[in-house]
């Protein structure tokens, strides 16, 4: 287990704050340098046990105050706020000597937050090993994604995400179904765990593609070639991709609260 300032090397180590388990309040860049154990690892994982940050600006859900960067490897997005239980993964780099370098940047001296971030180190022949360009990567026949930040009652989309999420293909499985997952707290049945293009406080129906009124413009997710369980596919219904709005649909849907599966 290390803090501020240290150089990770062995496989399992945990990234903590300073003074952990207790909370940190202070304004800091407390650094961690990740350096391969030998040649053949590929990737690091990141598991944020912990990770709780000062959330964004509430306007254009920025990361203004409090940040966690990536430097060094595959891009990576600032992220902020509350993401404990997930995780990235990080391009080691070919050769031994290519340092990564996590930093997590506090900008409020009152704010009790506290990180314990998991480092393990991915062999190239591992089959743990994500593909290019993954900065998530789940295995399995059955999980959850959440978004950095997720939160059913507080938390907010953060701005400036861009990366790929990637479901390893298990032994004797063709396909991936995804559906949405019901929240506890939603008000009046209004299921919020997906919401893109559209505030979640209210209802918004489900929009997807690239042209019409209904299409996704700004922030969308992309499935290549989705459809809706149990619906035929015609004409161009197999060509959709960006799906947005407030259901998790492949189809354009009137104001609903049902949760669909595609």
């Amino acid at each position: 287990m290390v803090s501020c300032r240290s150089t990770i090397r062995e496989n399992g180590t945990y990234f903590v704050n300073n003074g952990y388990p207790e909370p940190f309040a202070g304004t800091d860049s407390c650094q961690a340098t990740l350096v391969k154990a030998n040649q053949d690892v590929c990737q690091f994982r990141l598991d944020f046990h912990q990770l709780n940050l000062v959330r964004p600006e509430p306007i254009n859900h920025i990361c203004n105050t409090d940040q966690f960067i990536v430097s060094g490897g595959n891009p990576v997005p600032t992220i902020c706020g509350k993401s404990n239980g997930n995780h990235m993964y990080i391009d080691a780099g070919a050769g031994v000597d290519n340092p990564i370098t996590l930093s997590v940047v506090t900008g409020d001296s009152s704010f009790q937050r506290n990180w314990k971030i998991r480092v393990l180190q991915i062999p190239c022949t591992s089959l743990n090993r994500a593909e290019n360009g993954c900065l998530q990567y789940f295995t399995g026949v059955a999980g959850q994604i959440l978004s950095f930040n997720y939160d059913p009652t507080s938390g907010a989309q953060l701005s400036n995400q861009d990366y790929g999420i990637c479901i390893r293909a298990e032994r004797n499985f063709c396909g991936v179904q995804y559906t949405q997952c019901p929240d506890p707290t939603a008000v009046n049945n209004l299921t919020q765990s997906f919401t893109l293009s559209g505030n979640s406080r209210s209802r918004v129906q489900a929009m997807v593609g690239t042209s019409g009124p209904n299409s996704c413009q700004a922030d969308y997710l992309i499935i290549p070639m989705v459809s809706n369980v149990g619906r035929p596919l015609t004409g161009t219904s197999n060509t959709v991709d960006r799906i947005c709005g407030g259901v998790l649909s492949a189809e354009v849907s009137t104001l609903s609260s049902s949760i669909k599966t595609i």
